[in-house]
Protein backbone atom coordinates (compact mmCIF):
# COMPACT_ATOMS: atom_id res chain seq x y z
CA UNK A 1 0.00 0.00 0.00
CA UNK A 2 2.83 1.97 0.83
CA UNK A 3 4.07 1.77 -3.05
CA UNK A 4 0.61 2.90 -4.09
CA UNK A 5 0.28 5.63 -2.14
CA UNK A 6 3.32 7.07 -3.17
CA UNK A 7 3.11 6.33 -6.47
CA UNK A 8 -0.51 8.09 -6.60
CA UNK A 9 0.89 11.15 -4.93
CA UNK A 10 3.17 11.36 -7.82
CA UNK A 11 1.18 10.40 -10.22
CA UNK A 12 -1.76 13.30 -8.96
CA UNK A 13 0.83 16.04 -8.91
CA UNK A 14 2.83 14.87 -12.45
CA UNK A 15 -1.13 15.32 -13.85
CA UNK A 16 -1.42 18.57 -12.47
CA UNK A 17 1.80 19.84 -13.53
CA UNK A 18 0.80 18.50 -17.13
CA UNK A 19 -1.88 20.33 -16.69
CA UNK A 20 -0.41 23.35 -16.18
CA UNK A 21 1.96 23.12 -18.96
CA UNK A 22 -1.21 22.56 -21.68
CA UNK A 23 -2.89 25.43 -19.99
CA UNK A 24 0.70 27.26 -21.00
CA UNK A 25 0.88 26.05 -24.05
CA UNK A 26 -0.28 27.53 -27.22
CA UNK A 27 -2.71 24.97 -28.74
CA UNK A 28 -2.62 22.92 -31.59
CA UNK A 29 -4.46 24.03 -35.13
CA UNK A 30 -7.44 21.85 -34.17
CA UNK A 31 -11.13 23.40 -34.58
CA UNK A 32 -11.96 21.34 -31.94
CA UNK A 33 -10.67 23.13 -29.34
CA UNK A 34 -11.92 26.51 -30.10
CA UNK A 35 -14.35 26.42 -27.49
CA UNK A 36 -11.83 25.17 -25.21
CA UNK A 37 -9.62 28.17 -25.77
CA UNK A 38 -12.77 30.16 -25.23
CA UNK A 39 -13.14 28.78 -21.31
CA UNK A 40 -9.33 28.52 -20.97
CA UNK A 41 -9.58 32.20 -21.82
CA UNK A 42 -12.19 33.24 -19.13
CA UNK A 43 -10.73 31.47 -16.55
CA UNK A 44 -7.14 32.76 -16.92
CA UNK A 45 -8.91 36.49 -17.28
CA UNK A 46 -10.36 36.02 -13.88
CA UNK A 47 -7.57 34.35 -12.17
CA UNK A 48 -5.76 37.74 -13.26
CA UNK A 49 -8.32 39.37 -12.01
CA UNK A 50 -8.39 37.81 -8.66
CA UNK A 51 -4.51 37.88 -8.18
CA UNK A 52 -4.43 42.30 -8.89
CA UNK A 53 -7.08 42.12 -6.76
CA UNK A 54 -5.30 40.11 -3.91
CA UNK A 55 -2.10 42.44 -4.51
CA UNK A 56 -4.18 45.54 -3.28
CA UNK A 57 -6.20 43.85 -0.44
CA UNK A 58 -5.16 40.28 0.86
CA UNK A 59 -7.95 37.61 1.42
CA UNK A 60 -8.36 37.43 5.22
CA UNK A 61 -7.00 33.90 6.64
CA UNK A 62 -9.72 31.04 6.43
CA UNK A 63 -9.42 28.25 8.40
CA UNK A 64 -6.84 25.76 6.70
CA UNK A 65 -6.15 27.83 3.78
CA UNK A 66 -3.97 30.67 4.98
CA UNK A 67 -1.62 32.83 2.26
CA UNK A 68 1.69 33.12 4.25
CA UNK A 69 3.50 36.68 3.31
CA UNK A 70 6.23 34.14 1.77
CA UNK A 71 3.23 33.29 -0.24
CA UNK A 72 1.33 36.76 -1.30
CA UNK A 73 2.44 36.84 -4.26
CA UNK A 74 -0.24 33.92 -5.26
CA UNK A 75 -4.10 33.73 -5.30
CA UNK A 76 -4.86 32.37 -2.17
CA UNK A 77 -7.33 29.79 -2.60
CA UNK A 78 -11.15 31.32 -1.31
CA UNK A 79 -13.33 28.92 0.49
CA UNK A 80 -16.17 27.64 -1.67
CA UNK A 81 -18.75 29.40 -0.34
CA UNK A 82 -16.74 32.87 -1.69
CA UNK A 83 -15.76 31.24 -4.52
CA UNK A 84 -19.31 31.12 -6.35
CA UNK A 85 -19.80 34.73 -6.81
CA UNK A 86 -16.08 36.25 -6.79
CA UNK A 87 -15.28 33.80 -10.02
CA UNK A 88 -18.06 31.86 -11.11
CA UNK A 89 -17.21 32.08 -14.46
CA UNK A 90 -13.30 31.38 -14.06
CA UNK A 91 -13.99 28.51 -11.77
CA UNK A 92 -16.80 26.54 -14.10
CA UNK A 93 -14.80 27.32 -17.13
CA UNK A 94 -11.89 25.46 -14.83
CA UNK A 95 -13.90 22.31 -13.90
CA UNK A 96 -14.84 22.38 -18.00
CA UNK A 97 -11.22 22.38 -18.65
CA UNK A 98 -10.48 19.70 -16.47
CA UNK A 99 -13.53 17.11 -17.90
CA UNK A 100 -13.23 18.21 -21.59
CA UNK A 101 -12.60 15.53 -23.87
CA UNK A 102 -10.20 17.41 -25.97
CA UNK A 103 -7.73 18.58 -23.00
CA UNK A 104 -7.82 14.91 -21.86
CA UNK A 105 -6.69 14.09 -25.22
CA UNK A 106 -3.93 17.02 -25.19
CA UNK A 107 -2.89 15.53 -21.65
CA UNK A 108 -2.09 12.30 -22.97
CA UNK A 109 -0.46 13.69 -26.34
CA UNK A 110 2.11 14.62 -23.48
CA UNK A 111 1.94 11.59 -21.31
CA UNK A 112 2.63 9.94 -24.93
CA UNK A 113 6.29 12.30 -25.70
CA UNK A 114 7.13 11.40 -21.75
CA UNK A 115 6.96 8.16 -22.33
CA UNK A 116 8.96 8.20 -25.49
CA UNK A 117 11.82 9.90 -23.71
CA UNK A 118 12.28 8.27 -20.52
CA UNK A 119 11.53 4.78 -21.89
CA UNK A 120 14.14 5.23 -24.39
CA UNK A 121 17.23 3.84 -22.92
CA UNK A 122 14.95 0.62 -22.09
CA UNK A 123 13.75 -0.18 -24.80
CA UNK A 124 17.16 0.31 -26.95
CA UNK A 125 18.32 -2.26 -24.17
CA UNK A 126 16.01 -4.92 -24.18
CA UNK A 127 16.75 -4.34 -28.40
CA UNK A 128 12.70 -4.82 -29.32
CA UNK A 129 12.22 -4.91 -33.16
CA UNK A 130 9.87 -2.21 -34.31
CA UNK A 131 6.20 -3.77 -34.31
CA UNK A 132 7.78 -4.73 -30.32
CA UNK A 133 8.72 -0.71 -29.65
CA UNK A 134 4.95 -0.05 -30.82
CA UNK A 135 3.26 -2.49 -28.82
CA UNK A 136 5.32 -2.06 -25.67
CA UNK A 137 5.34 1.97 -25.83
CA UNK A 138 1.09 0.99 -26.19
CA UNK A 139 0.82 -0.55 -23.23
CA UNK A 140 3.12 2.11 -21.26
CA UNK A 141 0.95 4.42 -22.61
CA UNK A 142 -2.22 3.09 -21.70
CA UNK A 143 -0.99 2.29 -18.41
CA UNK A 144 0.00 5.42 -17.66
CA UNK A 145 -3.75 6.82 -18.95
CA UNK A 146 -5.31 4.38 -17.00
CA UNK A 147 -3.39 5.82 -13.41
CA UNK A 148 -3.51 9.71 -14.64
CA UNK A 149 -7.62 8.60 -15.21
CA UNK A 150 -7.63 7.47 -11.37
CA UNK A 151 -5.47 9.90 -10.56
CA UNK A 152 -7.50 12.84 -11.59
CA UNK A 153 -10.69 11.77 -10.22
CA UNK A 154 -9.08 12.65 -6.50
CA UNK A 155 -9.17 16.55 -7.90
CA UNK A 156 -12.91 16.45 -7.78
CA UNK A 157 -13.72 17.94 -4.44
CA UNK A 158 -16.86 15.95 -4.00
CA UNK A 159 -15.02 12.55 -3.71
CA UNK A 160 -15.87 11.02 0.03
CA UNK A 161 -13.36 9.52 1.97
CA UNK A 162 -14.75 5.41 0.57
CA UNK A 163 -13.96 6.50 -2.85
CA UNK A 164 -10.56 7.51 -2.32
CA UNK A 165 -10.42 4.63 -0.67
CA UNK A 166 -11.61 2.47 -3.77
CA UNK A 167 -9.55 4.33 -6.30
CA UNK A 168 -6.34 3.67 -4.45
CA UNK A 169 -7.90 0.04 -4.89
CA UNK A 170 -8.31 0.73 -8.51
CA UNK A 171 -4.68 1.80 -9.16
CA UNK A 172 -3.37 -1.35 -7.32
CA UNK A 173 -5.68 -3.55 -9.25
CA UNK A 174 -4.91 -1.64 -12.55
CA UNK A 175 -0.99 -1.75 -12.11
CA UNK A 176 -0.88 -5.50 -11.31
CA UNK A 177 -3.20 -6.58 -14.27
CA UNK A 178 -0.65 -4.34 -16.71
CA UNK A 179 2.38 -5.48 -14.94
CA UNK A 180 1.19 -9.26 -15.39
CA UNK A 181 0.83 -8.20 -19.44
CA UNK A 182 4.46 -6.49 -19.69
CA UNK A 183 5.34 -9.29 -17.99
CA UNK A 184 4.28 -11.79 -20.36
CA UNK A 185 5.39 -9.76 -23.65
CA UNK A 186 8.38 -9.52 -22.41
CA UNK A 187 9.33 -13.04 -21.71
CA UNK A 188 12.11 -13.05 -20.08
CA UNK A 189 13.04 -12.71 -16.55
CA UNK A 190 16.59 -10.69 -17.23
CA UNK A 191 14.02 -8.19 -19.48
CA UNK A 192 11.64 -7.91 -16.70
CA UNK A 193 14.13 -7.37 -13.98
CA UNK A 194 15.58 -4.67 -15.83
CA UNK A 195 12.24 -3.27 -16.57
CA UNK A 196 11.29 -3.21 -12.95
CA UNK A 197 14.68 -1.41 -12.05
CA UNK A 198 13.81 1.18 -14.35
CA UNK A 199 9.93 1.45 -13.25
CA UNK A 200 11.70 2.51 -9.84
CA UNK A 201 13.43 5.21 -10.61
CA UNK A 202 10.99 6.43 -13.31
CA UNK A 203 9.85 9.56 -11.59
CA UNK A 204 13.61 10.94 -11.33
CA UNK A 205 14.19 9.82 -14.87
CA UNK A 206 11.57 11.52 -16.33
CA UNK A 207 13.03 14.60 -14.53
CA UNK A 208 15.90 14.19 -15.54
CA UNK A 209 15.43 13.64 -19.20
CA UNK A 210 13.45 16.55 -19.75
CA UNK A 211 15.34 18.87 -17.53
CA UNK A 212 18.36 17.30 -15.65
CA UNK A 213 20.48 16.54 -18.51
CA UNK A 214 20.48 19.66 -20.34
CA UNK A 215 21.29 21.05 -17.54
CA UNK A 216 24.63 19.05 -16.21
CA UNK A 217 25.42 19.14 -20.26
CA UNK A 218 25.50 23.35 -19.87
CA UNK A 219 28.29 22.67 -16.68
CA UNK A 220 31.06 21.77 -19.45
CA UNK A 221 30.97 18.36 -16.84
CA UNK A 222 27.76 15.95 -18.27
CA UNK A 223 27.24 13.09 -16.28
CA UNK A 224 29.03 9.88 -17.24
CA UNK A 225 26.29 7.02 -17.84
CA UNK A 226 27.68 5.62 -14.53
CA UNK A 227 27.34 9.01 -12.79
CA UNK A 228 23.55 8.97 -14.21
CA UNK A 229 22.48 6.09 -12.83
CA UNK A 230 24.04 6.41 -9.40
CA UNK A 231 22.32 9.50 -9.38
CA UNK A 232 19.08 8.08 -10.23
CA UNK A 233 19.40 5.97 -7.66
CA UNK A 234 20.29 7.76 -4.69
CA UNK A 235 17.23 9.90 -5.37
CA UNK A 236 15.02 7.05 -6.14
CA UNK A 237 15.77 5.86 -2.12
CA UNK A 238 15.18 9.50 -1.16
CA UNK A 239 12.15 9.49 -2.17
CA UNK A 240 10.94 5.60 -1.26
CA UNK A 241 11.89 5.96 1.97
CA UNK A 242 9.24 8.78 3.83
CA UNK A 243 9.02 9.49 7.36
CA UNK A 244 4.97 7.47 8.79
CA UNK A 245 4.80 11.68 9.32
CA UNK A 246 5.23 12.28 5.67
CA UNK A 247 3.49 8.79 4.93
CA UNK A 248 0.86 10.02 7.39
CA UNK A 249 0.67 13.89 5.29
CA UNK A 250 0.61 12.02 1.86
CA UNK A 251 -2.55 10.69 2.40
CA UNK A 252 -4.08 12.95 3.78
CA UNK A 253 -3.16 15.61 1.04
CA UNK A 254 -5.35 13.12 -1.87
CA UNK A 255 -7.92 14.88 0.00
CA UNK A 256 -8.37 18.78 -1.52
CA UNK A 257 -9.41 20.21 1.61
CA UNK A 258 -5.80 19.01 3.14
CA UNK A 259 -4.54 20.58 0.14
CA UNK A 260 -3.74 23.83 1.86
CA UNK A 261 -0.80 25.87 2.61
CA UNK A 262 0.02 24.49 5.58
CA UNK A 263 0.46 20.87 4.24
CA UNK A 264 1.94 22.23 0.86
CA UNK A 265 5.22 24.11 3.01
CA UNK A 266 5.10 20.49 4.79
CA UNK A 267 5.74 18.44 2.11
CA UNK A 268 7.93 21.24 0.51
CA UNK A 269 10.32 20.85 3.62
CA UNK A 270 10.53 17.09 3.37
CA UNK A 271 11.24 17.38 -0.13
CA UNK A 272 14.39 19.99 1.07
CA UNK A 273 15.49 17.75 3.61
CA UNK A 274 15.65 14.61 0.93
CA UNK A 275 17.18 17.01 -1.25
CA UNK A 276 19.94 17.40 1.39
CA UNK A 277 20.31 13.95 1.81
CA UNK A 278 20.84 13.46 -1.71
CA UNK A 279 23.44 16.03 -2.09
CA UNK A 280 25.21 14.56 0.92
CA UNK A 281 25.34 11.26 -0.56
CA UNK A 282 26.11 12.44 -4.31
CA UNK A 283 29.06 14.00 -3.51
CA UNK A 284 30.57 10.64 -3.05
CA UNK A 285 30.91 10.41 -7.27
CA UNK A 286 30.13 14.00 -8.10
CA UNK A 287 32.45 16.52 -9.21
CA UNK A 288 32.16 20.66 -7.35
CA UNK A 289 30.90 22.13 -10.41
CA UNK A 290 28.43 18.63 -10.79
CA UNK A 291 27.39 19.35 -7.60
CA UNK A 292 26.35 23.13 -7.78
CA UNK A 293 24.21 21.52 -11.01
CA UNK A 294 22.46 19.12 -8.88
CA UNK A 295 21.63 21.65 -6.51
CA UNK A 296 19.81 23.77 -9.18
CA UNK A 297 18.65 20.88 -10.75
CA UNK A 298 16.58 20.48 -7.02
CA UNK A 299 15.25 23.96 -6.82
CA UNK A 300 13.92 23.61 -10.44
CA UNK A 301 11.87 20.15 -9.34
CA UNK A 302 10.85 21.58 -6.25
CA UNK A 303 9.76 24.78 -8.16
CA UNK A 304 7.25 22.80 -10.39
CA UNK A 305 6.77 20.26 -7.32
CA UNK A 306 5.10 23.61 -5.45
CA UNK A 307 3.68 24.97 -9.29
CA UNK A 308 1.65 21.81 -8.98
CA UNK A 309 0.15 21.86 -5.85
CA UNK A 310 -0.30 25.43 -5.67
CA UNK A 311 -2.34 24.60 -9.42
CA UNK A 312 -3.94 21.24 -7.19
CA UNK A 313 -5.43 23.64 -5.06
CA UNK A 314 -6.49 26.00 -7.15
CA UNK A 315 -8.59 22.92 -9.33
CA UNK A 316 -9.15 20.52 -6.49
CA UNK A 317 -11.20 24.00 -4.42
CA UNK A 318 -13.01 25.14 -7.42
CA UNK A 319 -13.98 21.92 -8.84
CA UNK A 320 -15.35 21.02 -5.22
CA UNK A 321 -18.35 23.76 -5.60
Amino acid sequence: MKTILLSLSAITVACVIALAWVLATPPDEDPRIAKLEAELKTAKETISQLKKQLEVKPVAPVASTMASPATSSIPAVEPAANAATSAPAGSAALRQVLKDPTMRELLSKQQAMQIETSYAGLIEYLNLNDEEKTHFKNLLTQRAKMEADLALRLLDGKVSPAERQSIVAEVEKGRKAYDETIRKFLNNDSDWNAFQSWENTKPERTHYESVGRTLFNSTGEPLNPQQEQQLLQVMSQSRQSPTPQQMELMRRIQNPSELNETNIKAMLEYQRAANEQTLKNAASFLSENQLKALKSYQERILMDTESGYRMGNMLMQNNGQ
